[in-house]
């Protein structure tokens, strides 16, 4: 079953922010169908949640293995600056648990997966539960806006090492450079690794020229310093976009990791 355009909030002066809801068919499992909150990339400067064809393939594995998929829109850097657009997807977060009797979810079991920017706030959203600077007022509030696990592809970790767009891609030959759009370095999931971050899967290409695997490297020594879990897949070979093998092993390591770490709540 399929929800679309749900109303997660209105911004005076923006476009409302949305998200579409995928439940799988049939009898929910006792207690509600575990969720994941799907983040798109684009670095900070376009993209959708309507229309992504790697979110098309990883909401189709995951609804087929038995997980609801939020795919949840967020405001772009030059929208708004950071940090709204953590605040945008804990928003979304807050939205899930608080409709979750009434559509079947599991509110004790909401996880966050994204790729390249995507990836990035699916790992704020696994760092920042306990920061009340990331909260953010929009929407439907009092619903905690953690989640139980995270699982970030490429993402970006360190906005002071990120290389120039290559001279092929639209925004250099638009004339834009992304660069002026990014959030600074407070901005780092980096700075904000602790024992209580959620268990991190990342997925990294070892050719990465946009986004380097050092950045994914870095998070997950962050978090063992930290004491907290995480681990790297490093695709070798492989650039910000993965192939259909290695994207299948990939996804295949997700849904394991999902299933492994995001348990109910007490």
């Amino acid at each position: 079953m399929s929800y679309r355009d749900a109303l997660v909030a209105t911004l005076a002066g923006y476009r409302p922010l949305l998200l579409d809801l995928v439940v799988p068919a049939g009898p929910a499992p006792r207690g509600g169908h575990p969720v994941v909150v799907y983040l798109y990339g684009g670095a900070p400067a376009g993209g959708s949640h309507k229309h992504s064809l790697l979110g098309d393939r990883v909401t189709d594995r995951l609804v087929a293995a038995g997980f609801a998929v939020a795919r949840a829109q967020y405001r772009h850097g030059r929208e708004a600056p950071f940090p709204a657009q953590v605040h945008d997807v804990k928003a979304a977060v807050r939205w899930v648990r608080h409709h979750a009797g009434e559509l079947d979810l599991d509110a004790g079991r909401v996880a966050a997966w994204g790729h390249s920017a995507g990836g990035y706030l699916a790992a704020m959203l696994a760092v920042t539960a306990d920061d009340a600077g990331f909260e953010g007022d929009l929407g439907i509030t009092g619903p905690p806006s953690h989640v139980g696990a995270a699982i970030a592809w490429s993402p970006p970790t360190d906005f002071t090492r990120i290389p120039p767009p290559p001279a092929d891609s639209p925004l250099h030959s638009s004339g834009h450079d992304p660069h002026d759009w990014l959030p600074g370095p407070t901005a780092s999931p980096l700075l904000h690794a602790s024992a209580t971050a959620a268990p991190l899967l990342l997925a990294h290409g070892t050719d990465d020229a946009g986004i380097p695997i050092a950045h994914s490297e870095a998070l997950v020594s962050a978090y063992w310093r930290a004491g907290a879990d995480a681990d790297l897949i490093r695709l070798d070979g492989a650039g910000h976009f993965y192939g259909e093998r290695r994207l299948q092993h990939v996804t295949d390591a997700g849904i394991a990791f999902l299933r492994n770490h995001l348990t109910a709540e007490a």
